[in-house]
């Protein structure tokens, strides 16, 4: 044997010859199957196959910042220090995602002098919720807000009321506006 090949031969064979191959350092792909372990938070139920065409399925942990669902493509790692996966990516976030069945979660029950507020990371306001003599009032806590979709916007009510408490009231379209009444009064 050649000296070229003795090297070769050296650095494919693993520093660890006990340790499976599928135990080793490095990245692979599998898919979510579930993310809603028992006891632990930020575990995702993931199946993948190793290099060996062996099928593994397994709750594994998950970088804080990613965001899996079942059925999405996941990126996994194993650091050289450690034998356990490590889901750290979602490959294929932007395919469509299975519609989820909505269970019944929490519910917080909020006293007249209560409201639920969400902020930012960063601490600023964005909305609260409180009930009012007249309903639900949902208050956004910035002074500019925008409200973007790729779709249709419709608003369903048995009455509607705009009202612009200082300035105008600009309505623009590409196409035709459309008002459609039993009647329509200008001012």
């Amino acid at each position: 044997m050649t000296t070229r090949n003795t090297l070769r031969a050296l650095s494919a064979t693993p520093e660890n010859p006990q340790q499976d191959r599928s135990e080793q350092p490095g990245a692979m792909l599998g898919e979510c199957l579930r993310v809603d372990h028992p006891t632990l938070s930020g575990r995702a139920l993931v199946r993948w196959e190793d290099a060996d065409r062996t099928l593994h399925e397994r709750w594994l942990p998950m970088l804080m910042t990613v965001s899996v669902r079942p059925a999405d493509r996941v990126l996994m790692l194993r650091p050289s220090n450690s034998p356990e996966l490590v889901v750290v990516g979602v490959l294929d976030g932007f395919t469509q995602r299975p519609a989820l069945a909505s269970h019944g979660g929490p519910v917080l029950a909020l006293q007249p002098d209560e409201v639920v507020r969400v902020q930012a990371r960063d601490g600023t306001p964005l909305l609260e919720l409180a009930a009012s003599d007249v309903g639900p009032l949902v208050r956004l806590l910035r002074d500019d807000v925008s409200v973007e979709l790729p779709g249709a916007l419709r608003i369903s009510a048995r009455s509607i009321a705009l009202s612009a408490q200082q300035g105008e009231v600009n309505v623009a379209a590409t196409d035709d506006v459309v008002l459609v009444g039993a009647g329509i009064r200008l001012n």
